[in-house]
C-alpha cells in the first residue's frame, strides 16, 4: 500500500469531494478518510474495494502507482471521466495506443484458446493411456485399483477445470 494514502487524497480532490462526502459514498465517516489519507490507519479490504469501485480504478494502480505523477494520471483520469489539467495525449497517439492494446489483448485471448485446446488434447492422451494400461492389467491389487480410481477422479476434476477455463475464455471473447 505504498501509494494508497496519497492516491486516495489525490483521487478525492480530483473528483471534487470532501472527506465527508467521500465517506458518505462508501459508508465511512470523515475521520476514517482522514486517517487513510494521513497514513495513520489502513482500511479493511472491503473498504479498499469500495474505493476502487467508486473511482473506477484498478486495485494495483491505487496501491502501487503514484497517480499524482502527471505521466501516470492521464489514463486513470480518463477512465474515471474526470477533467485533467495535464497535457492531453495527441489523438493519433491515443488511437495508436488503443489499437495496439486491442491487438495485444486479442492475441492473448487467442493464445489462451490455443493453450486450452492443447490442454484438452493432453488430458485426452492421459485418459487413453490410463485406459490402455488398465485394460492390460488383468490382476491388480486393491491398492493399485484405489490409485487407478483416484487417477480417474483426478481426470474428472481436470475435465471440469478445463471446461470452466474454456467458458471463461468464451465469456472474455464475447465481452470484447
Amino acid at each position: 500500500m505504498k501509494f494508497f494514502a496519497d492516491n486516495l487524497k489525490f483521487l478525492r480532490k480530483k473528483a471534487g469531494l470532501s472527506q465527508e462526502q467521500l465517506g458518505e459514498r462508501i459508508a465511512l465517516n470523515r475521520g476514517n478518510i482522514a486517517s487513510y489519507e494521513k497514513g495513520t490507519a489502513e482500511p479493511r479490504l472491503e473498504n479498499v474495494l469500495k474505493i476502487v469501485k467508486l473511482f473506477n480504478i484498478e486495485l494495483s494502480d491505487l496501491l502501487e502507482k503514484d497517480l499524482s505523477n502527471s505521466a501516470a494520471i492521464q489514463e486513470e483520469l480518463e477512465k474515471m471521466g474526470l477533467p485533467n489539467e495535464a497535457e492531453p495525449i495527441p489523438a493519433e497517439e491515443a488511437t495508436a495506443h488503443l489499437k495496439a492494446e486491442l491487438i495485444d489483448n486479442r492475441a492473448r485471448l487467442e493464445r489462451f484458446m490455443s493453450q486450452s485446446d492443447d490442454m484438452q488434447k493432453i488430458l485426452e492422451g492421459f485418459r487413453q493411456f490410463h485406459k490402455f494400461k488398465m485394460s492390460k492389467s488383468s490382476d491388480i491389487s486393491r491398492d493399485v485399483k484405489n490409485i487407478a480410481d483416484d487417477y480417474e477422479n483426478l481426470l474428472e476434476v481436470m475435465d471440469a477445470l478445463l471446461l470452466s477455463h474454456k467458458e471463461l475464455i468464451k465469456f472474455l471473447d464475447e465481452s470484447k
